[in-house]
């Protein structure tokens, strides 16, 4: 079996187990996947998404992170100066700089995503897990869209 078969049945067994409400053995078999394909961001996304159903918002903003590098960032003034405030971890900022972006359109993942992790960072995190949830919703519809984006 390949790698990237391996990983693909990680992810699936993953999303069986997150399925059934068992959030630590889900995030075990996302990261085993991700250790398989690590270029597959929505592994690193449903990673988050389980650490996050166990309060672990740290580790949820890390598996963000490590997803984004992943995922092509549009280059925009919004984008420029959102990045610049995450380097500089000014989380409002970055809020501000992507809230503009998510008004003006159009959206991509990385909006949702740069959002989620400046919410996390400002303990808001309900708002963050909507945006989360968004951007994870968004990777699906763009990986669906495009057959050369790894999934898992």
């Amino acid at each position: 079996m390949s790698d990237e078969d391996a990983a693909a049945r990680l992810y699936a067994e993953g999303h069986t187990l997150a399925r059934e409400g068992r959030w630590p053995e889900a995030e075990a078999k996302f990261a085993s996947s991700a250790e398989l394909a690590p270029a597959a961001s929505l592994v690193w996304l449903s990673g988050a998404i389980a650490c996050w159903h166990q309060n672990r918002f740290a580790e949820a903003s890390n598996a963000i992170e490590w997803a984004l590098h992943k995922i092509p960032i549009r280059a925009t003034p919004e984008s420029e100066r959102g990045i610049k405030c995450f380097e500089a971890d000014d989380w409002r900022g970055v809020e501000m700089a992507f809230r503009q972006l998510l008004d003006k359109g159009p959206v991509d993942t990385p909006t949702f995503l740069f959002l989620a992790m400046a919410l996390i960072r400002q303990e808001r995190f309900a708002e963050a897990f909507d945006q989360l949830l968004a951007g994870y919703n968004q990777e699906i519809a763009e990986a669906d869209s495009d057959p050369r984006r790894p999934v898992a």
